[in-house]
């Protein structure tokens, strides 16, 4: 569990213990008080209908509180969620469906080999470092300007791109990845469960060509083609040259995609 729900209760537990403090002050303010009255006052607050609205706002936030924590929860793939942020906006559109993740994942561990998960345990580690520092301040936008994990993302690009020196060949290879459906679901890295199709009707094929291998990569690579003065610097720090000369014949293959 998070440090946001007992911060949440806390200050929430504040508020009230502040207007016990104001109610008493007014009724008492140049008397002592004793028990009996501290008693009527606190029965008062606890009718007290004034309330009503704040347990409102209170209780909502505390469930969103508890729902985002669910949801962080399921967000364990650190350098998967990097890789795929900047296509988030063609899958909130409905460009592409969330169904293509795993193949996506599988082409990246096919690039990256036994590096997929080093680079995977570096983020986790990224990730782990972020949220205990920035506690309930935390957001994924944290994790995407970190200089380490924009490292990570763009060597992991760097290696994409190289494994496309054969362009041609190699677009085919991908697009036919992408129509691929997978006959099992994984459940952990190295864990898999096979779907059972007896009671459906087979799925529709994927429809993924040149048009979408195009808006896919342009995205996907949007990192190094659309890079702030501060990033190009910190790229040229860790490569030692920018991403056009790093990466100059799939830049320019990338480019003239039709889209």
């Amino acid at each position: 569990m998070g440090s946001r729900g007992p911060k949440h209760l806390r200050r929430t537990t504040n508020t009230v213990l502040d207007a016990l403090l104001q109610a008493a002050a007014a009724a008492y303010r140049e008397q002592p008080m004793g028990y009996n009255a501290l008693h009527d006052i606190v029965e008062g607050l606890k009718a007290s209908s004034d309330f009503d609205s704040f347990y409102r706002r209170a209780y909502r936030e505390m469930m969103d509180i508890v729902e985002t924590e669910k949801l962080e929860m399921k967000r364990s793939n650190a350098f998967g969620r990097i890789l795929v942020h900047p296509l988030g906006e063609l899958f909130d559109r409905g460009t592409f469906s969330r169904d293509l993740l795993p193949n996506i994942f599988s082409f990246v561990h096919l690039v990256l080999g036994d590096d997929a998960e080093a680079y995977g345990e570096q983020c986790h580690a990224i990730l782990k470092d972020l949220r205990d520092r920035l506690d309930e301040d935390f957001s994924w936008d944290a994790v995407y300007a970190s200089p380490e994990a924009k490292r990570i993302h763009w060597q992991t690009l760097i290696r994409i791109a190289a494994s496309f020196k054969r362009w041609d060949i190699r677009k085919e290879w991908f697009m036919k990845l992408m129509q691929y459906t997978p006959n099992s679901v994984s459940v952990a890295s190295n864990a898999f469960v096979v779907k059972d199709n007896h009671d459906h009707e087979p799925a529709e094929p994927r429809i993924f060509g040149e048009r979408e291998f195009c808006m896919f990569f342009q995205a996907l690579f949007s990192p190094l083609t659309e890079m702030s003065p501060a990033d190009q610097g910190l790229f040229r720090q860790y490569f030692g040259d920018d991403p056009h000369h790093r990466l100059g014949p799939f830049l320019v293959h990338l480019a003239a995609c039709p889209v």
